[in-house]
């Protein structure tokens, strides 16, 4: 393999990037009522995991000076940031609750809401697309999107998805299809950031850099050269190159792997043409 090539190759490298179909899109993490302190700590931590950094706390159950206290912060880990900066929105009183959702949603160019329920189709207010199945929108001009969690228990009301324009279910268990919150939003944000994001394999100044056509082709035809050297037999010989061609093109090799692979088979084909040439000469 050419290592000037390899060299170039690793100096282009581009690790996990925005996508610039997306650049103008802006993301709000918003948790309705929550009401443990653990779950919301565990959100901001899975949002710094994906590098989603806006974060509402929506009239929350759990008191807000536990929100913020050190116990929540230690399960926040790297997140306490998003955490510390998150809006904590307290209505009173409690009756006023959607009206004041409704209100503060207005803000958002898109609405996005979560449940785990919707997989018969009996509440039409409740018919859902899987995120993998979501689309995201294109726009030249900036975009703001909320994407609503519901309480632990019960999750969000049929009032409050009427707010939403776009209703995402995770598939799950039909017997128990409910996640913790945490684990919802981790779902939720990990489907988005591969829609965003441009995903490369390989961080740092040694990415993996994964072999293509051109350098898989140079071991098939060490291959064919090896099935030559062996005598397999003729009707057998289109069958041996084509296993191992299928094989190679069904595996994900690095250049790498393919630099140590290409070697060995380099190394055995010399080994074969040199006992062929011995075994002529004792022929002679």
């Amino acid at each position: 393999m050419n290592k000037k090539r390899l060299f170039r190759q690793h100096d282009s490298f581009q690790e996990t990037r925005v996508n610039e179909n997306y650049k103008n899109l802006s993301f709000t993490i918003v948790l309705v009522q929550p009401e443990h302190f653990g779950n919301i700590g565990s959100v901001a931590r899975v949002m710094r995991n994906f590098e989603f950094f806006n974060l509402v706390i929506f009239n929350p159950i759990e008191h807000k000076e536990h929100i913020v206290s050190y116990e929540t912060r230690g399960f926040a880990m790297h997140g306490k940031e998003i955490l510390l900066n998150s809006e904590i929105v307290e209505i009173d009183p409690l009756k006023y609750h959607t009206s004041e959702l409704k209100n503060y949603l207005k803000k958002f160019d898109l609405i996005i809401a979560t449940t785990a329920s919707g997989m018969r189709y009996t509440n039409l207010r409740r018919l859902t697309i899987f995120p993998e199945d979501f689309s995201l929108p294109l726009s030249k001009t900036p975009l703001n999107i909320a994407i609503l969690f519901g309480k632990e228990s019960r999750g969000l009301t049929n009032e409050e998805i009427s707010l939403a324009d776009i209703l995402l279910r995770i598939p799950a268990s039909n017997t128990y299809p409910t996640l913790n919150l945490s684990h919802a939003v981790g779902i939720i944000l990990y489907e988005l950031y591969k829609k965003i994001n441009i995903i490369n394999i390989g961080r740092g100044n040694k990415p993996v850099l994964l072999a293509n056509k051109q350098d898989r082709f140079i071991i098939y035809k060490i291959i064919r050269n090896l099935i030559k050297q062996v005598r397999i037999r003729t009707h057998k010989k289109e069958k041996v190159y084509y296993a191992f061609k299928n094989v190679f093109e069904r595996a994900i090799m690095s250049k790498k792997e393919l630099s140590f692979i290409l070697g060995f088979f380099s190394k055995l084909n010399s080994i074969m043409n040199h006992l062929n040439i011995e075994k002529k000469k004792r022929k002679f």
